[in-house]
């Protein structure tokens, strides 16, 4: 009997995940334990009004990719292409939205941790049951967040709101955008 053996490559690429439309986010919101029904649309309301993300469509790019096929010792080689990136009606962040979450990342990730931002929902719960008192509750927070205040106050760096783009092809030098309150200057 004659063998016959073949063998199939494809060129792939990483895509980055998906970004969130309202409804996903409200769903990822919902699993992670953050907010309630009641705060899902004035908080993705919240962050649109204030520049920190977009609702957009993008079109997406053409890219060409390679397939090899193996059989009885032949290679064919063979160029496809493939639309990526397109999405539609999703958030993305903005340059201003980017920086925000870097700083409040960098000088306050405790409250930046969903575990955190859940935790005090199930707090909230427990004073709304009678279980634990809003004072002790409120001061166990304030306390700690107060003095990283102050640390942040002292130590930290104006966020400039520049952002490295990349590199000019020309001159070779590194290529800013500067972020004003409603995107680039």
């Amino acid at each position: 009997f004659p063998v016959t053996i073949s063998t199939l490559a494809t060129q792939r690429f990483t895509h980055h995940p998906p970004r969130y439309t309202e409804a996903a986010l409200v769903k990822k919101l919902e699993e992670l334990g953050i907010g309630r029904p009641s705060t899902y649309a004035p908080t993705i309301s919240t962050v649109q009004e204030r520049g920190y993300v977009v609702k957009e469509e993008r079109e997406g790019k053409q890219r060409s990719y390679d397939v090899l096929t193996l059989s009885n010792g032949k290679i064919n080689e063979e160029k496809r292409s493939e639309n990526t990136g397109a999405e539609k009606n999703k958030l993305f962040p903005t340059d201003i939205g980017t920086v925000v979450t870097d700083f409040l990342s960098q000088y306050f990730p405790k409250i930046m941790d969903y575990g955190f931002t859940a935790n005090v929902e199930e707090e909230f719960d427990e004073i709304a049951e009678g279980k634990i008192d809003w004072r002790k509750m409120l001061d166990q927070f304030y306390r700690p967040f107060h003095k990283d205040v102050e640390k942040t106050e002292e130590t930290s760096e104006r966020a400039s709101g520049e952002r490295l783009l990349g590199k000019d092809p020309l001159t070779k030098k590194n290529v800013y955008v500067r972020i004003g309150r409603f995107g680039p200057l």
